[in-house]
């Protein structure tokens, strides 16, 4: 069970312009409020903060394209489609040496007319890799930028993938307007469809809370004290006030470095009480969310353990929150006990609908945050609580709290089999995505 207080203080979640339209349309009784869009030819990735890969297979003829380049040994056929648009391109990927890329362009069948698009190679062990980036005629004068990935044929992982490119666009739209007076900027990758989720930087800060800062076509939203909704008609967006009224969303928490920490309180899966932070005073604790299924998560458990065997005698506690599905709890404890993780665990056995992942805006595991349990004050984040340095950044944090000095600690802690494997087979969740 879990319950939260907000924070100590209060908490109520390059590109080329190249045409600009106005859309309006809508059903409502209040008039559709102009939007003015911007298209992006590249770029918009970053502004949506994250990407849908599309699967493009390699299964077409060579009847796709009327003018193929020469000298091609062992070409692969297949089409980038983008709404009901489509382009066609042809891999040609030798037993020995790079393979190539080549992309249909302007669509006119001919694959010797058109700009090369990037395609490098990047081998890590056994396994190589190729991304690179292309362009692609949507008409109307618009050139759109796509990103495209390619895994190794030959990684066992990943045979479901082995006739098979991944790309996604990023191109797109931005869009200006207005809610209760102040503007707004929201990007579409893409063309927007009924399915789109719209980021809106509520805060100013540059950054996307999935939680706090997105809407979805067709669904009410109040972020500004009047509830509002995008819709979309013949292709065309369009904000309208919507007929019903919610509730205004609480804004996204700021957990930067020298803002205070949530306050709450859970129990643990060993039955104990915390209050959060009051539990931990005269301590320094990390509050770390994973999960025993994220390779990310798993790999940082070496050196969480070297730092809380080196410094937990001098204050130093950590706090798990494991986002583990439902009925998971015997694994977790499993787990814990195979690892020796000394340190509590939360579970409530709903992933990334937790409770506290909820109010922590957590969209991605690890996520870890250092708190001193005295004054509540975040005192450090990922970038500075994972890695080999951890043990010697809490060293030094336990110094700075109790003015005091401490002697380095023999390396002695040596991993397990158990962590030794964990690192070798947890690599399928690359961002350690919730």
């Amino acid at each position: 069970m879990t319950s939260f207080h907000g924070p100590r203080l209060a908490v109520v979640f390059p590109a080329l312009v190249c045409c600009s339209v106005f859309f309006c349309g809508g059903e409502s009784d209040v008039q559709a409020q102009t939007l003015k869009a911007d298209f992006l030819s590249s770029g918009v990735t970053r502004k949506v903060g994250g990407y849908r890969p599309i699967q493009s297979k390699m299964d077409q003829e060579a009847d796709i394209v009327e003018v193929a380049p020469e000298d091609l040994q062992a070409p692969r056929y297949g089409f980038f489609k983008v709404g009901d648009q489509k382009w066609a391109y042809i891999l040609d990927e030798p037993e020995e040496g790079d393979s190539k890329l080549y992309i249909d362009t302007n669509g006119d069948g001919d694959l010797t007319n058109d700009p090369e698009p990037k395609w490098k190679s990047t081998t890590q062990g056994d396994s190589t890799m190729y991304s690179g980036s292309g362009e692609i005629d949507l008409g109307e004068d618009k050139i759109g930028t796509i990103n495209f990935y390619r895994f190794d044929p030959n990684d066992e992982r990943r045979q479901s993938l082995k006739d098979t490119i991944l790309f996604y666009t990023d191109f797109g739209y931005e869009y200006t307007y207005e809610l209760d007076g102040q503007e707004f900027s929201t990007f579409v990758s893409g063309a927007p469809s009924s399915t789109t989720r719209l980021p809106v930087d509520r805060d100013g800060n540059g950054k996307i809370s999935r939680r706090f800062e997105t809407a979805s076509v067709g669904t009410p939203f109040n972020f500004t004290g009047t509830t509002y909704v995008f819709e979309l008609e013949d292709g065309a967006l369009s904000l309208n006030e919507a007929a019903e009224e919610l509730e205004q969303m609480q804004m996204p928490p700021d957990l930067t470095i020298g803002k205070p920490a949530l306050t709450f309180t859970a129990t643990t899966m060993d039955g104990d009480e915390i209050n959060f932070p009051d539990s931990y005073a005269d301590k320094l604790v990390m509050l770390d969310f994973w999960a025993t299924w994220c390779g990310p998560c798993v790999r940082e458990i070496p050196h969480m353990k070297k730092a809380y065997a080196n410094w937990h005698e001098n204050g130093f506690e950590i706090l798990g929150i494991s986002l583990d599905r439902p009925d998971m709890e015997e694994k977790i404890q499993d787990f814990r006990e195979k690892r020796e993780l000394a340190w509590p665990q939360i579970y409530e056995g709903k992933m990334g609908d937790m409770t506290l992942s909820g109010m922590h805006d957590v969209s991605a595991i690890p996520f870890v945050l250092l708190v001193d349990g005295d004054s509540g004050e975040i005192l450090a984040t990922a970038r500075q609580l994972r890695g080999e340095g951890l043990s010697d950044f809490i060293k030094a944090q336990l110094e700075q709290k109790f003015d005091i000095e401490l002697e380095d600690k023999p390396d002695e802690t040596e991993q397990s089999d158990d962590d030794k494997d964990d690192e070798d087979d947890n690599d399928g969740d690359e961002d350690g995505d919730s």
